[in-house]
Protein backbone atom coordinates (compact mmCIF):
# COMPACT_ATOMS: atom_id res chain seq x y z
CA UNK A 1 0.00 0.00 0.00
CA UNK A 2 2.66 2.36 -0.51
CA UNK A 3 3.55 2.36 -4.25
CA UNK A 4 1.04 0.13 -5.50
CA UNK A 5 -3.19 -0.94 -4.66
CA UNK A 6 -5.03 -3.07 -6.60
CA UNK A 7 -6.96 -1.61 -8.90
CA UNK A 8 -10.44 -2.99 -7.48
CA UNK A 9 -11.20 -4.73 -4.07
CA UNK A 10 -9.46 -7.89 -3.68
CA UNK A 11 -12.92 -9.44 -2.96
CA UNK A 12 -14.73 -8.07 -5.82
CA UNK A 13 -12.06 -9.70 -8.37
CA UNK A 14 -12.07 -12.69 -6.43
CA UNK A 15 -16.40 -12.72 -6.61
CA UNK A 16 -16.34 -11.80 -10.22
CA UNK A 17 -14.05 -14.96 -10.79
CA UNK A 18 -16.22 -17.06 -9.07
CA UNK A 19 -18.80 -15.89 -11.60
CA UNK A 20 -16.59 -16.23 -14.94
CA UNK A 21 -15.35 -19.78 -13.55
CA UNK A 22 -19.78 -20.51 -13.23
CA UNK A 23 -18.80 -21.99 -9.39
CA UNK A 24 -21.76 -23.65 -8.45
CA UNK A 25 -23.59 -21.74 -5.56
CA UNK A 26 -20.88 -19.04 -5.84
CA UNK A 27 -19.96 -17.06 -2.35
CA UNK A 28 -21.43 -13.85 -2.10
CA UNK A 29 -18.69 -10.82 -1.71
CA UNK A 30 -19.88 -10.52 2.12
CA UNK A 31 -19.31 -14.43 2.64
CA UNK A 32 -15.76 -14.10 0.10
CA UNK A 33 -14.65 -11.01 2.58
CA UNK A 34 -14.74 -13.38 5.42
CA UNK A 35 -13.39 -16.28 3.82
CA UNK A 36 -10.16 -14.28 2.68
CA UNK A 37 -9.52 -12.71 6.10
CA UNK A 38 -9.64 -16.55 7.55
CA UNK A 39 -7.99 -18.19 4.83
CA UNK A 40 -4.97 -15.41 4.27
CA UNK A 41 -4.10 -15.03 8.33
CA UNK A 42 -4.25 -19.11 8.76
CA UNK A 43 -1.70 -19.09 5.91
CA UNK A 44 0.44 -16.64 6.65
CA UNK A 45 0.90 -17.91 10.11
CA UNK A 46 1.42 -21.67 9.09
CA UNK A 47 3.38 -21.05 5.75
CA UNK A 48 4.88 -17.82 6.14
CA UNK A 49 6.32 -15.43 3.71
CA UNK A 50 4.46 -16.60 0.73
CA UNK A 51 5.58 -19.99 0.98
CA UNK A 52 9.07 -18.98 1.54
CA UNK A 53 9.83 -20.22 4.35
CA UNK A 54 8.08 -23.85 3.41
CA UNK A 55 10.57 -23.84 0.40
CA UNK A 56 7.05 -23.99 -2.20
CA UNK A 57 6.68 -21.86 -4.82
CA UNK A 58 4.23 -19.15 -4.63
CA UNK A 59 1.76 -20.42 -7.09
CA UNK A 60 1.37 -23.16 -4.94
CA UNK A 61 0.91 -21.30 -1.94
CA UNK A 62 -1.70 -18.77 -3.56
CA UNK A 63 -3.62 -22.29 -4.94
CA UNK A 64 -3.51 -23.09 -1.16
CA UNK A 65 -4.82 -20.41 0.09
CA UNK A 66 -7.48 -19.82 -2.92
CA UNK A 67 -8.92 -22.78 -1.66
CA UNK A 68 -9.18 -22.09 1.74
CA UNK A 69 -10.83 -18.97 0.67
CA UNK A 70 -13.60 -20.86 -0.75
CA UNK A 71 -13.95 -23.36 2.08
CA UNK A 72 -14.19 -20.56 4.61
CA UNK A 73 -16.73 -18.47 2.85
CA UNK A 74 -19.08 -21.77 2.22
CA UNK A 75 -17.91 -24.25 4.28
CA UNK A 76 -20.48 -26.57 2.65
CA UNK A 77 -20.10 -26.33 -0.67
CA UNK A 78 -17.94 -28.71 -2.36
CA UNK A 79 -15.73 -27.41 -5.64
CA UNK A 80 -14.95 -29.65 -8.19
CA UNK A 81 -11.10 -29.85 -8.46
CA UNK A 82 -11.80 -29.34 -12.48
CA UNK A 83 -13.84 -26.35 -11.42
CA UNK A 84 -11.57 -24.86 -9.17
CA UNK A 85 -8.65 -25.37 -11.48
CA UNK A 86 -11.13 -22.89 -14.14
CA UNK A 87 -11.66 -20.35 -11.35
CA UNK A 88 -7.71 -20.05 -9.28
CA UNK A 89 -6.19 -19.68 -12.98
CA UNK A 90 -8.75 -17.20 -13.38
CA UNK A 91 -7.92 -15.23 -9.94
CA UNK A 92 -4.11 -15.97 -10.84
CA UNK A 93 -4.09 -14.41 -13.72
CA UNK A 94 -5.92 -11.17 -12.86
CA UNK A 95 -3.63 -10.43 -10.17
CA UNK A 96 -0.64 -10.93 -12.64
CA UNK A 97 -2.65 -9.08 -15.51
CA UNK A 98 -2.55 -4.60 -16.22
CA UNK A 99 -5.91 -4.98 -14.35
CA UNK A 100 -4.82 -6.05 -11.15
CA UNK A 101 -2.75 -3.32 -9.74
CA UNK A 102 -2.13 0.06 -9.93
CA UNK A 103 0.42 2.82 -9.44
CA UNK A 104 -0.83 5.45 -6.28
CA UNK A 105 -0.75 8.60 -7.31
CA UNK A 106 1.76 10.13 -4.70
CA UNK A 107 3.60 7.01 -5.61
CA UNK A 108 4.44 7.84 -9.20
CA UNK A 109 5.05 11.81 -8.57
CA UNK A 110 7.44 10.90 -5.65
CA UNK A 111 8.92 8.34 -8.20
CA UNK A 112 9.49 10.78 -11.25
CA UNK A 113 10.42 14.15 -9.13
CA UNK A 114 13.48 15.65 -10.20
CA UNK A 115 14.23 15.44 -6.22
CA UNK A 116 14.69 11.48 -6.20
CA UNK A 117 16.16 10.82 -9.62
CA UNK A 118 20.11 11.48 -7.70
CA UNK A 119 18.76 9.64 -4.48
CA UNK A 120 19.34 5.38 -4.35
CA UNK A 121 15.81 3.74 -3.61
CA UNK A 122 14.95 0.02 -2.90
CA UNK A 123 12.15 -2.03 -2.03
CA UNK A 124 11.79 -4.10 1.42
CA UNK A 125 7.91 -5.83 1.01
CA UNK A 126 5.93 -8.06 2.84
CA UNK A 127 5.05 -9.75 -0.83
CA UNK A 128 5.47 -12.47 -2.82
CA UNK A 129 8.41 -12.71 -5.45
CA UNK A 130 6.30 -12.53 -8.20
CA UNK A 131 5.54 -8.60 -7.01
CA UNK A 132 9.32 -7.39 -7.21
CA UNK A 133 9.56 -9.70 -10.87
CA UNK A 134 6.70 -9.39 -12.48
CA UNK A 135 3.93 -6.98 -11.01
CA UNK A 136 6.43 -3.84 -11.04
CA UNK A 137 8.32 -4.26 -14.54
CA UNK A 138 4.72 -4.67 -15.59
CA UNK A 139 3.74 -1.30 -13.97
CA UNK A 140 6.98 0.17 -15.29
CA UNK A 141 8.30 1.44 -11.93
CA UNK A 142 10.99 -0.84 -11.72
CA UNK A 143 13.40 0.93 -13.12
CA UNK A 144 13.63 3.69 -10.16
CA UNK A 145 15.10 0.85 -8.01
CA UNK A 146 18.09 -0.53 -7.41
CA UNK A 147 17.33 -3.05 -5.03
CA UNK A 148 14.54 -5.56 -4.33
CA UNK A 149 13.79 -7.52 -0.45
CA UNK A 150 10.89 -9.29 -0.53
CA UNK A 151 9.49 -11.48 2.38
CA UNK A 152 9.22 -14.92 0.07
CA UNK A 153 12.62 -14.84 -1.39
CA UNK A 154 14.06 -13.67 2.31
CA UNK A 155 12.27 -15.77 4.27
CA UNK A 156 11.91 -13.90 6.78
CA UNK A 157 9.55 -10.44 6.75
CA UNK A 158 9.16 -7.58 8.05
CA UNK A 159 9.28 -6.51 11.39
CA UNK A 160 12.23 -8.86 11.49
CA UNK A 161 15.59 -7.68 11.72
CA UNK A 162 16.86 -9.90 8.90
CA UNK A 163 14.83 -8.34 6.00
CA UNK A 164 15.92 -5.67 6.98
CA UNK A 165 20.06 -6.78 7.34
CA UNK A 166 19.10 -8.50 4.02
CA UNK A 167 17.51 -5.10 2.22
CA UNK A 168 20.80 -3.06 4.10
CA UNK A 169 23.21 -5.47 2.61
CA UNK A 170 21.75 -5.02 -0.90
CA UNK A 171 22.01 -1.22 -0.61
CA UNK A 172 25.17 -1.12 0.71
CA UNK A 173 26.48 -2.79 -3.01
CA UNK A 174 25.44 0.31 -4.17
CA UNK A 175 27.33 2.53 -1.62
CA UNK A 176 29.79 0.38 0.34
CA UNK A 177 30.03 2.88 2.98
CA UNK A 178 26.55 3.52 3.81
CA UNK A 179 25.58 3.29 7.43
CA UNK A 180 21.88 2.55 8.82
CA UNK A 181 20.96 5.92 9.82
CA UNK A 182 21.52 7.25 6.09
CA UNK A 183 18.68 4.62 5.32
CA UNK A 184 15.31 6.36 5.05
CA UNK A 185 12.52 4.04 5.37
CA UNK A 186 8.75 4.67 4.33
CA UNK A 187 5.94 2.02 4.41
CA UNK A 188 2.31 2.23 5.23
CA UNK A 189 2.62 -0.18 8.39
CA UNK A 190 3.21 1.10 12.11
CA UNK A 191 4.12 -2.36 12.98
CA UNK A 192 6.10 -4.08 10.02
CA UNK A 193 7.54 -0.68 8.53
CA UNK A 194 7.74 2.03 11.12
CA UNK A 195 9.18 0.01 14.25
CA UNK A 196 10.46 -2.73 12.27
CA UNK A 197 12.62 0.28 10.31
CA UNK A 198 13.22 2.27 13.61
CA UNK A 199 14.25 -0.72 15.93
CA UNK A 200 16.91 -2.23 12.71
CA UNK A 201 18.43 1.48 12.94
CA UNK A 202 17.21 3.18 9.50
CA UNK A 203 15.15 6.70 9.75
CA UNK A 204 11.76 5.59 8.95
CA UNK A 205 8.37 7.69 8.00
CA UNK A 206 5.04 6.24 8.47
CA UNK A 207 2.85 6.68 5.70
CA UNK A 208 -0.48 6.95 7.06
CA UNK A 209 -3.40 5.66 4.33
CA UNK A 210 -6.23 5.40 6.24
CA UNK A 211 -8.06 7.66 3.95
CA UNK A 212 -7.28 5.59 0.97
CA UNK A 213 -10.31 2.88 0.66
CA UNK A 214 -7.91 1.16 -2.15
CA UNK A 215 -5.30 0.22 0.76
CA UNK A 216 -6.13 -2.27 3.00
CA UNK A 217 -4.41 -3.41 5.80
CA UNK A 218 -3.58 -7.50 5.09
CA UNK A 219 -1.15 -8.84 8.38
CA UNK A 220 -3.26 -6.74 10.86
CA UNK A 221 -2.00 -9.48 13.31
CA UNK A 222 1.49 -8.49 13.66
CA UNK A 223 3.20 -7.03 16.64
CA UNK A 224 5.36 -3.80 17.13
CA UNK A 225 8.37 -4.11 18.44
CA UNK A 226 9.84 -1.65 20.52
CA UNK A 227 12.83 0.49 19.65
CA UNK A 228 14.64 3.03 21.73
CA UNK A 229 13.06 6.56 21.80
CA UNK A 230 9.97 4.77 21.05
CA UNK A 231 7.12 7.08 22.05
CA UNK A 232 3.40 8.93 20.54
CA UNK A 233 5.03 12.06 20.16
CA UNK A 234 8.18 9.94 18.07
CA UNK A 235 5.22 8.67 16.00
CA UNK A 236 3.28 11.52 15.20
CA UNK A 237 6.49 13.32 14.66
CA UNK A 238 7.43 11.24 11.79
CA UNK A 239 3.99 10.56 10.36
CA UNK A 240 2.66 11.56 7.19
CA UNK A 241 -0.28 11.40 4.96
CA UNK A 242 0.90 11.32 1.13
CA UNK A 243 4.42 10.74 -0.14
CA UNK A 244 3.94 14.11 -2.18
CA UNK A 245 5.11 15.03 1.76
CA UNK A 246 8.71 13.54 0.93
CA UNK A 247 8.46 15.17 -2.19
CA UNK A 248 8.96 18.81 -0.06
CA UNK A 249 11.37 17.33 1.95
CA UNK A 250 13.42 16.66 -0.65
CA UNK A 251 13.15 20.28 -2.24
CA UNK A 252 13.95 21.82 1.04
Amino acid sequence: GTLVATKEPVIKSYHDAALWAQLPNPPTQDEMKKGFKVAFKERCIESPCYGGVEGIAGREWWRETVARVLHHAKPDVKVSEQDFDRYFRRVYQHFGSPAGYEVLDDARNLLESKSTSELLLGITSNTPTRHMESVLPMLDIHNHFKWFACSQEIKYEKPSLEIFDASFEQAKFWIPDLQKDQVLHIGDSYAADYCGAKRFGFQALLLDRSDNPAVVAYQDWIEAPDYEGKSVEDVQLNTIKSLDEVVSMLRL
